[in-house]
């Protein structure tokens, strides 16, 4: 749902019911060019970026998805990679937007929300990708949304997520953003992810003490 962490709480109140709400007045108010999103950054996400430089990947005949996708950078990074992607954000106008900033793109961009069953996209996906949307809903939605992204990892598919992390107990009122702990880590292992790598970054943590940033490969079926 979004490019990078709020540096500011947005104005308006989070209905706890119905917690994806508050992104469709933020986006459809939004420009393309990003004014409006205070965490678009245009651009691939540093963080992933950074990632890939030390972690080349090639998507030639590969699927990937990208959860939240916000503006759609880091979606196109992943079809320059030669990955056939699918990028959905609950926001309808952050998918018009998509669609206008990359028109000759062949991404799939759509609507559709986390938080709703998506069973044909249950093991479907050989690269995943999730940047700061588990953090951008209420803590008591933290279980549903990761067991919902690990779901989408084909076996031996590759997932990866970056959250900004606090070392302190979970700040269940003031958000978004609601800063994870490390023990989110531990959440998507629980899910049939094996932790392959974990780095903490420092540099350019807005709201958390660092961003994590960890590789996880889907055990295959049957797997202990």
């Amino acid at each position: 749902m979004q490019d990078a962490p709020p540096k500011t709480r947005p104005s308006f109140s989070i209905d706890e019911d119905r917690p994806s709400d508050w992104f469709e007045p933020l986006y459809s108010g939004a420009s393309k060019s990003g004014d409006g999103v205070p965490w678009a950054n245009m651009d691939t996400h540093p963080s992933f970026s950074r990632w890939l430089d030390v972690h080349p990947v090639s998507g030639e005949g590969k699927t990937a998805l990208v959860v939240g996708c916000g503006m759609g950078d880091d979606a196109i990074k992943l079809e320059s990679l030669g990955f056939a992607v699918t990028a959905f954000d609950v926001a309808a106008s952050a998918i018009d937007l998509c669609k206008q900033r990359f028109p000759e793109s062949t991404v799939e961009f759509l609507q559709a929300d986390l938080l709703e069953d998506q069973p044909g996209w249950r093991g479907a996906f050989d690269f995943v990708l999730e940047i700061f949307t588990v953090q951008a809903l209420p803590p008591k939605y933290e279980s549903q949304l990761i067991e919902s992204i690990s779901d989408f990892v084909a076996p031996e598919g590759t997932l990866l997520v970056v959250a900004e992390v606090s070392d302190e107990a979970r700040d269940f009122v003031n958000g978004p953003p609601w800063v994870l702990t490390p023990d989110h880590v531990e959440a998507f292992v629980s899910c049939g992810q094996q932790l392959i790598e974990t780095t903490a970054e420092t540099t350019g943590s807005h709201v958390g003490k660092a961003t994590y940033v960890s590789e996880f490969r889907k055990r295959a079926t049957g797997a202990d």
